[in-house]
């Protein structure tokens, strides 16, 4: 079995091999660095102690490089911003790690997202959970000010690469979790792509800052898997469906699912209903299922991942969290299904100080991980069909692990 790589960019100001001891005991095992940019020495060591180093230019087969943004809440300059895209808003890699693992299924997606200036120290950890919670890898790059203090021996800056080697070490300790397939609502189907690259992409992040649980559906790469346990799907490409597409997308309308889509799918489908309470959407019947058919064509993604929620119902979803704030979420259950994850990532500096979440399915008990390996009992309450758990201040990662 080949061993997983697990990437850091070298840090432009270490110019000594010294440095690499930074890595001793640690998961990572791989560095990354542009032609020339290594040093001699650097790059002489790393090969003594096994270390793999990379080219981003030309990355080892098996690995997928997808670039990547800062993840966190995204402050604006001045206070004056409102509406929908004012302030908070969170920038995350998770959706772009699916986007990509479903192009490329037989490939690592590593991320390469920088932080911009000097970040506070735990969004290290944040950027590191970002991509491993969905199966992906961050490329660990510091700023220069960590990067010159840890080689200066600094105790901040050394407690702090320690929490990073922690959460590299704690995702590597569990890899089990990767063989949990994903639980979802809706699917969001493009070929994301073109004309479609844009609004595509933006439904799969602005979706997941919803917490709606979704799948990336691939319209060139459908399957019976693609609609299974969904309630409903989005399709908002510039062009219509293939006839071969639309007959799958209208199939699973029949059996009762739900299709938003705007006048780009072509002919309105299925007949007019006779109630209609959405001053932007026509709803449609057929088969089983109903079609809310966007009045004009989709323009801002922001307002159709919010129009979604509700249109969906709230009573489909898998996950609703109260007190939560900046919070991202990722559910997923064990092949056996006896198992359930509930992932969940705080943007801001701090995570709250208590967070209640209501899970649909029964579980009998559940224990709360956090990065620093660590685990607490949760406080469950069933419900009617879910549970709902109060979970003690968290930092910028928890993971309520289930059992039915």
């Amino acid at each position: 079995m080949s061993v997983e790589l697990n990437p850091m960019r070298w840090p432009g100001n270490w110019k000594d091999a010294s440095a690499l001891a930074f890595l001793n005991e640690t998961p990572i095992n791989c560095l990354v660095a542009e032609k020339g940019a290594l040093p001699e020495s650097v790059a002489a060591r790393a090969k003594e102690k096994g270390l793999t180093v990379v080219d981003p230019a030309a990355p080892p087969a098996g690995i997928f490089i997808a670039e990547g943004v800062w993840p966190g809440v995204q402050a604006q300059e001045t206070s004056t911003t409102a509406g929908p895209t004012g302030n908070p808003w969170v920038d995350s890699n998770g959706w772009k790690v699916r986007l990509e693992q479903a192009r490329h299924p037989a490939a690592r997606v590593w991320v390469d997202a920088r932080p911009k200036g000097q970040v506070f120290p735990d969004a290290y950890q944040t950027a590191l959970a970002d991509s491993a919670v969905y199966g992906g890898r961050w490329i660990v790059s510091l700023d220069d000010q960590i990067a010159a203090a840890m080689a200066q021996g600094k105790a901040g800056a050394v407690a702090a690469w320690k929490k990073i080697a922690a959460a590299a070490r704690f995702f590597e300790d569990r890899k089990a979790w990767s063989a949990y397939t994903s639980e979802a609502v809706v699917g969001i189907m493009s070929d994301f792509t073109g004309d479609n690259e844009f609004m595509g992409g933006e439904l799969l992040n602005l979706v997941a800052r919803t917490n709606q649980q979704y799948r990336v559906i691939l319209k060139n790469k459908l399957s019976p898997a693609s609609f299974a346990n969904l309630k409903a799907v989005i399709y908002g490409d510039a062009t219509a469906p293939t006839p071969a597409v639309k007959n799958n997308i209208m199939a699973f309308v029949q059996g009762g699912g739900l299709l938003i889509t705007n006048p780009k799918w072509g002919i309105a489908p299925g007949m007019r209903a006779s109630n209609q309470d959405n001053e932007r959407y026509v709803w449609r019947t057929s088969g089983k299922g109903r079609i809310a058919f966007a009045k004009t064509e989709f323009d801002d993604p922001w307002v159709i991942a919010q129009e979604s929620v509700l249109l969906i119902s709230h009573r489909h979803d898998l996950l609703r969290f109260w007190n939560g704030g900046a919070v991202g979420s990722y559910f997923t259950m064990a092949p056996d299904r006896k198992r359930a994850l509930v992932h969940m990532l705080f943007y801001a500096d701090r995570g709250p100080d208590e967070v209640g979440v209501r899970v649909a399915g029964n579980y009998r008990s559940g224990k709360l991980w956090t990065l620093d390996g660590k685990q607490s009992a949760i406080e469950i309450i069933p419900q009617r069909d879910a549970v709902e758990l109060h979970l003690p201040a968290a930092a910028q990662y928890a993971a309520a692990e289930l059992e039915a």
